[in-house]
């Protein structure tokens, strides 16, 4: 069975859009390149912000920018008021160190969770923003009734966006979890062992039949274009049959996600609220 994330969209876009009418947000988005995938991603995230009444601007740099430009400009919009959240779209360019730049990010900005302080608090299990599509992992199971606690957990993919940060939120919720990545010695062995299975490396239809049990639940978090601009998922479509549960890629987890980033938005809107 194919579950799917539009409704659940629909649900918090609409609690989004009633805050905003009271509340003034706004969001700048740092896109270095021309990375197609991103650039679907980022219209995404305008399209959504125009129709919930935020404010979103693209600050959209060439790809041979430096990166002490590109500090220049998250530094500027640290120190702006007028900017609530800040968020600095992947894939960079290789010239660029992702970890420096997105801790150039003001923590209280950063409307990914993806900061040094905002990783730190959710390690240690403290209130704070967290990752937008962990979030949407676990919103979509919750919303579906997919049990969490005292399952096994096997995430396929290490990224500090969504496989390491959904290992220690699925972890909270009492889940025993196991970390893959690609070089992982029997990955196949360990996908199998997995009661809930979540696919989350970029890698288009990575996880076959044969890795998966019939009675598993797939989460697919994979985002893939081909040269049609088609969206795949990271888990193939048989596998997804096999399974007694699987999230639909498109119309899953990423719909959601973005909603989880304006509400990580609203969060911060909220939090500075209650600082004044």
């Amino acid at each position: 069975m194919l579950i799917y994330g539009r409704e659940i969209r629909d649900r918090l876009k609409k609690e989004i859009q009633q805050f905003a009418e009271e509340n003034r947000m706004s969001m700048s988005i740092i896109l270095v390149g021309d990375d197609p995938p991103s650039q679907v991603y980022v219209n995404g995230i305008v399209k959504f912000g125009r129709e919930t009444g935020i404010k979103v601007d693209v600050l959209h740099l060439g790809a041979d920018t430096e990166e002490s430009q590109v500090i220049r400009f998250i530094r500027n919009l640290n120190e702006d008021p007028a900017i609530d959240g800040i968020m600095l779209q992947k894939p960079l360019p290789e010239h660029l160190d992702y970890n420096r730049l997105i801790n150039e990010i003001a923590y209280h900005k950063d409307v990914e969770g993806v900061h040094n302080y905002n990783l730190g608090k959710l390690i240690s299990r403290q209130q704070g923003i967290q990752p937008s599509t962990p979030k949407a992992i676990i919103r979509i199971m919750k919303e579906h009734d997919i049990a969490i606690e005292g399952k096994n957990v096997t995430i396929v993919g290490r990224s500090t966006i969504v496989g390491n940060p959904l290992s220690v939120m699925m972890t909270t919720e009492n889940a025993t979890v196991t970390l893959c990545h690609t070089r992982t010695k029997d990955l196949k062995k360990e996908t199998l062992n997995a009661d809930i299975l979540v696919a989350a490396l970029g890698r288009r239809n990575y996880i076959t039949a044969d890795m998966v049990r019939d009675d598993a639940i797939i989460i697919d978090a994979g985002i893939n274009f081909d040269e049609n601009g088609k969206m795949f998922g990271d888990v193939d479509e048989e596998a997804k049959e096999k399974a007694a549960i699987a999230s639909a890629v498109p119309g899953g987890v990423g719909v959601i996600t973005v909603a989880e980033l304006f509400d990580n938005l609203r969060q911060i809107c909220m939090m500075k609220q209650i600082q004044k």
